[in-house]
C-alpha cells in the first residue's frame, strides 16, 4: 500500500461512494459525479452503509461549501488535540483500541478519509494526497483546533508526514506507524516505478474471503482478524462506486520525494514498526528515522513479530508507547499531569 502496487491491492477494495442518500436522519445532498464505465460492482448504497455503521459518537459535516466533502469523524476526550489517520484498508473504527486510553488526557479526533468508511465523495473527483491535506486543514479549522499532534498508519502515515512537513506551524508531534511513502508495499523496494498508463477500470466486487486474506497479510495475529472486522471491511468495500473511486485514487498517487518532505518536519517524531511486517521491510523504519533529520526529536520502536496494522494487532502496547511519547512531548512541557 506504500506505493502504487500495494495501493492497487488495498485501495482497489475501497474508494469513495458516488451516490447520494439520506443518512443518520438527515438528507444528504451530494454533488454530481460522472458515473463510472463500466458500472461499479458495488451493491450497497451510501444511505445503507451509514444506517448500518454510524453510531451515537458519529459526526458528519460538509466542508468547503459546494466543492466540499461530507466527512465522517469522531471527536472525543479533552486536552491537547491528537488527530488519527487510518490506513488504506482502514476506517476510523480501527483506532478504537487507542481512543479510550488517549482520551484520558487528550482530545482525540479521527476521520474517515474520502474513499473509506462513511465519508462521502469528493465533488471534484480529486483523490490526491494534497487534497487530503486540505481536508485536514478544513476539518481542524471547523473544530477550532489550531495546533495538534498527528498519527498515521500506512497510507495514513503518508498523509500525516506530508501534512507535518508542509504545515510545520500546526503540528505539535508526529507518530508514524509502518508508514507508506518510502518503500513500495510487499517489500517492493524504494526505487521509483513507472506509472501504468495502460491501466483500465475493472469492476471488482469484494468478498469476505478476499478481505480476510488481505487482513491476514497486514495483521500477523490471526485472532485479531475477527468476523466482525472482515464483515465491516467487506461492506465498506461494496459501497456503490468504491471500486471506481479506488481506481481514480490509485491513478492520482504520486510518490514524489518523501525524504525531502520528511526533512521539513520540525515536530518531535515517533516511528513505530512491525518487525515481521509482510508489507514493509523493518529497515524502512530506519530510513524514516534518518530522513526526519530536522525533527525536534526522533524515537523509534520495533515490535518484534509485529505486522503492519499494529494498532489493531497490538492496541494496548502501541497506545501505551504512543501516549508515553505524547506525554513527554506535550504534557510534560506544558506542565500537565
Amino acid at each position: 500500500m506504500q506505493g502504487i502496487r500495494f495501493l492497487k491491492i488495498l485501495l482497489s477494495l475501497l474508494a469513495v461512494c458516488l451516490c447520494f442518500a439520506a443518512a443518520a436522519g438527515a438528507e444528504v445532498v451530494a454533488p454530481p459525479i460522472p458515473p463510472c464505465e463500466p458500472p461499479s460492482a458495488g451493491n450497497i448504497t451510501y444511505a445503507e452503509i451509514v444506517a448500518r455503521y454510524a453510531d451515537p459518537d458519529s459526526r458528519f459535516v460538509v466542508l468547503e461549501g459546494k466543492d466540499g466533502i461530507r466527512i465522517h469523524y469522531k471527536d472525543e476526550g479533552s486536552g491537547p488535540a491528537v488527530l488519527l489517520i487510518h490506513s488504506s484498508l482502514g476506517d476510523l473504527n480501527d483506532w478504537d483500541g487507542w481512543v479510550a486510553t488517549l482520551a484520558e488526557d487528550y482530545r482525540v479526533v479521527r476521520l474517515d478519509l474520502p474513499a473509506f468508511g462513511l465519508t462521502g465523495p469528493v465533488p471534484s473527483g480529486n483523490y490526491s494526497v494534497d487534497r487530503y491535506l486540505m481536508l485536514v486543514d478544513s476539518l481542524m479549522d471547523h473544530l477550532g483546533i489550531e495546533r495538534f499532534a498527528i498519527a498515521g498508519v500506512s497510507y495514513g502515515g503518508l498523509v500525516a508526514f506530508r501534512y507535518a512537513g508542509t504545515r510545520t506551524d500546526r503540528v505539535t508531534a508526529l507518530i508514524l506507524q509502518n508508514s507508506a511513502g518510502i518503500e513500495y508495499g510487499g517489500h517492493g523496494g524504494t526505487a521509483e516505478r513507472d506509472r501504468d498508463v495502460e491501466a483500465t477500470f475493472k469492476p471488482t466486487p469484494a468478498t469476505r474471503a478476499a478481505l480476510s486474506a488481505s487482513l491476514h497479510m497486514v495483521i500477523n495475529d490471526a485472532s485479531k482478524v475477527t468476523p466482525e472486522l472482515v464483515r465491516r471491511k467487506t461492506d465498506f468495500a461494496n459501497v456503490i462506486g468504491r471500486d471506481w473511486e479506488s481506481f481514480i485514487a490509485t491513478r492520482m498517487y504520486e510518490r514524489g520525494n518523501p525524504e525531502r518532505v520528511l526533512g521539513h518536519v520540525r515536530a518531535p517524531s515517533l516511528v513505530m514498526w512491525g518487525g515481521s511486517s509482510k508489507a514493509l521491510s523493518v529497515s524502512t523504519a530506519e530510513a524514516f528515522a534518518n530522513a526526519l533529520s530536522n525533527a525536534g526529536t526522533v524515537e523509534k520502536i520495533i515490535y518484534e513479530g509485529g505486522g503492519h496494522l499494529l494498532h489493531i494487532e497490538k492496541p494496548e502496547q502501541t497506545v501505551r508507547d504512543a501516549k508515553a511519547f505524547l506525554d513527554r512531548q506535550l504534557l510534560a512541557k506544558a506542565g500537565g499531569p
